[in-house]
């Protein structure tokens, strides 16, 4: 059995897959609502905004985020059980973590992590 905080962990793992980036509920709904390619615009100019990335990284950011929504696609709409998509979409993330560290520089990619833990615990606090 897994632990209740496990669990919770690893559902806002998901939770940060599925709605990444999304700031307000309209843009939540927007996000569970779109296409791959919609989804990966929307991380895109999201990333753009936050991180101030360069052309050269929106480029490779949009490629990486349209990457990684076609990949978790079937998943998310798969009949599998719950803590088997986790595993697969926590795994997704943490690969496309790997290469995002490689397009941002240290500062960007140091506060990409800090708003991505910033949007985790905000998820927390709505859970409890």
């Amino acid at each position: 059995m897994i632990s209740k905080t496990k669990r919770r962990s690893a559902l806002l793992g998901i939770a940060f897959s599925i709605i990444a980036f999304s700031a307000s509920a309209q843009n939540k709904a927007a996000m569970q609502n779109s296409t791959p390619e919609q989804r990966a615009k929307m991380q895109t100019e999201w990333m753009k905004n936050k991180l101030a990335l360069n052309a050269a990284q929106i480029e490779q950011v949009q490629a990486l985020n349209l990457e990684y929504a076609l990949k978790n696609a079937p998943v998310l709409q798969s009949d599998e059980k719950k803590l088997s998509k986790l595993k697969k979409l926590k795994a997704s993330q943490k690969e496309k973590d790997a290469s995002l560290s490689k397009i941002l520089d240290a500062s960007q990619y140091e506060k990409y992590q800090e708003l991505k833990e910033q949007m985790l615990e905000a998820l927390k606090e709505k859970k409890q």
